[in-house]
């Protein structure tokens, strides 16, 4: 009511409260004596009054005015009395008032404040709300739309009406819902993340997502975020998830292993076709279905169905993994006898964690290459030791009768020279050479055959020192020739008797296909080939060379291509050779020319580098 009075109005209601105070205290004092607090009282009231509708120079004035009246009436009706107590009271009423004042004059300026920062902000309010992102609605206790910005006209239509009522614009599954949102917001004073769907002048529904909160007891301002374009995400989204889940599917039932998934319940929610196949049932009778049913519709296919169950049993109770476990399928009318391995692996993955995954693994063939190596390891064992009994057998039993043969010739060419003509001598000579050479022969061939070497025993060799003794056993055939070995040639790994071998066949051959007057052989290794794990040799002679249609052949048993009237041999050494290099993870080749003489290569492998220790690294 105070605020509906004028200046003028408020000036002659405190000027008719101060009359009725003065003349209230005339009159109680006209027969008696007035208690001090009743004076106090009287002049208090128009003077709260007063000061509450004042500015802070009225409220000085007034309160000072008052002082003045109060006195003036103490000074009357309290002649003889002490006035300390009127004084302080009059005092009290004075600091009453301009307490009052000063609290006024502090509200005045907030309003005149709050008035300036309105009149100046207004202008932007309407701006910020029409151009908002969001539909804003000022509406009423009915939802009615009492005024609304841009957004709201360009998602919901009707751009040249006024107000909506809430029938107009919210859809009729979730009129009711709203209803109920509307007396919550304006009883509790907000609410928030209601979802709802709001038509469209074009009858289209429109997602939102509400928040709203009430600005006056009738009044509330309203928020609608468009949820169109999440939807049309979302759905997006699904589809996609759906089409690449069916290729994901589609994927795995061309799977060769058998895949059945669980989720975290325990339920099977997808079964591959291999599934079905390996164990002769339709996989739809696994999808949809706990773990222990499903289970329990094809465990019989399997040899040694209860260990199968334990062990699926302890993985699912202790969630731990199936690395390995090798079941056995029986044939059956729809099925085929397989070999399985089976491995199952919890899903660890926040979405799907609690799950597994099974994997059948078909390992039929596998298996029967197993089982075939074993049988053919087997045979080869066996092999060998019958090549072990022929080699014994040729080592005693074939060679002896040649011993015979040449013995018994060289008793005759030696004790019956003299009844024998010249034809016949040379004949027994023949039949000597002819039985050595046989015998030689087969001493190679033992040599090739015995040529089986394990890495696992192979040693570091020191060529240097290695080729040494090569030159002291060959010493009555290096006579008259040049051996150059190169000094600090690279050390290697391997067996040491057939590598010394190696050389001296190698030596050998240098020196026994050799025309020169002073044959030539040079031993060394190719230092800047490139770093493997094996290092090329060489041996070169000046001898007579060979034909390159002739490089690939020599390497072949009883490969000797000269006649046997100019050079000893079996044919059997560079296939000794070759075998000696092959074993130790090599290759060899040659190069040669006619006249020339031939270069022989081969590689071994390189020996580990020695620590200070004297240790290999």
């Amino acid at each position: 009511m105070a605020n509906r009075l004028n200046p003028v109005e408020k000036a002659l209601l405190v000027v008719v409260a101060y009359v009725i105070a003065t003349l209230a205290v005339v009159l109680l004092t006209s027969s008696e004596t007035p208690p001090e607090w009743l004076v106090a009282t009287a002049v208090a009231v128009p003077l709260v009054l007063g000061t509450a509708w004042t500015t802070l120079r009225g409220g000085l004035v007034l309160s000072a005015a008052t002082v003045v009246v109060g006195a003036v009436l103490l000074l009357t009706r309290f002649q003889g009395r002490s006035l300390a107590l009127p004084a302080s009271l009059l005092l009290l009423d004075l600091a009453l008032g301009l307490t009052i004042t000063l609290a006024v004059h502090r509200r005045d300026r907030r309003r005149e404040r709050w008035r300036r920062a309105k009149s100046v902000l207004e202008p932007y309010d309407d701006q910020i709300f029409e151009h908002a992102m969001n539909a804003l609605h000022l509406v009423d206790k009915e939802g009615t739309i009492l005024k609304r910005n841009e957004a709201s006209r360009t998602m919901i239509g009707f751009a040249t009406k006024r107000s909506l009522a809430l029938a107009e614009y919210a859809h009729p599954e979730d009129l009711d819902a709203l209803k109920v949102e509307l007396a919550r917001l304006f009883e509790r004073g907000e609410v928030r993340d209601v979802k709802a769907r709001f038509i469209s002048e074009k009858r289209t529904a429109i997602p939102v997502e509400l928040k709203a909160t009430r600005v006056t007891e009738r009044v509330a301002i309203m928020e609608a975020a468009d949820l169109s374009q999440q939807a049309e995400l979302r759905r997006r989204l699904a589809e996609t998830e759906a089409r690449y889940r069916d290729l994901i599917e589609e994927a795995v039932d061309t799977l060769d292993s058998g895949i059945l998934i669980t989720d975290r319940t325990g339920q099977v929610v997808w079964a591959n076709k291999a599934v079905g196949r390996f164990f002769g049932i339709d996989r739809d009778r696994l999808i949809g279905v706990d773990t222990p049913r499903a289970l329990s519709r094809y465990i019989g296919a399997f040899e040694d169905a209860e260990a199968f169950r334990r062990a699926l049993e302890d993985a699912s109770r202790n969630g731990g993994r199936i690395e390995s476990h090798t079941c056995r399928v029986r044939p059956g009318a729809s099925r085929d006898e397989r070999v399985l391995e089976y491995r199952s692996t919890p899903i660890e993955t926040e979405r799907y964690q609690g799950g597994r995954i099974d994997h059948y693994i078909d390992i039929t063939k596998i298996k029967q290459l197993e089982q075939g190596l074993l049988e053919k390891t087997d045979h080869l064992l066996k092999t060998n030791e019958k090549l072990e009994q022929f080699s014994h057998v040729v080592s005693h039993d074939l060679k002896e009768p040649l011993r015979t043969i040449e013995a018994f010739s060289g008793f005759l060419v030696e004790d019956y020279a003299d009844r024998l003509d010249e034809e016949g001598v040379v004949y027994l000579n023949k039949l000597r050479t002819t039985s050595k050479r046989m015998r030689e022969l087969i001493d190679d061939l033992l040599k090739l055959a015995r040529i089986r070497l394990d890495s696992a025993s192979f040693e570091r060799i020191n060529l240097n020192r290695a080729l040494e003794e090569v030159k002291e056993d060959l010493e009555a055939r290096l006579r008259g020739v040049s051996l150059q070995v190169e000094p600090d040639l690279p050390a290697v790994r391997g067996n040491k008797t057939w590598v010394r071998e190696l050389f001296a066949n190698l030596i050998s051959n240098a020196v026994k296909y050799n025309d020169k007057a002073l044959p030539t052989v040079h031993v060394g290794a190719v230092r800047d080939a490139k770093e493997t794990g094996s290092i090329p040799f060489f041996v070169r002679d000046n001898g007579i060379g060979i034909e390159a249609r002739y490089h690939e052949r020599i390497f072949g048993i009883f490969e000797k291509l000269n006649p046997r009237e100019d050079y000893e041999g079996t044919g059997v050494g560079l296939a000794i050779c070759k075998r000696i290099v092959e074993e130790h993870k090599g290759g060899i080749w040659v190069e040669s020319e006619v006249g020339t003489g031939s270069t022989f290569y081969f590689t071994l492998p390189k020996a580990q580098a020695r620590k200070e220790g004297g240790e290999p690294c």
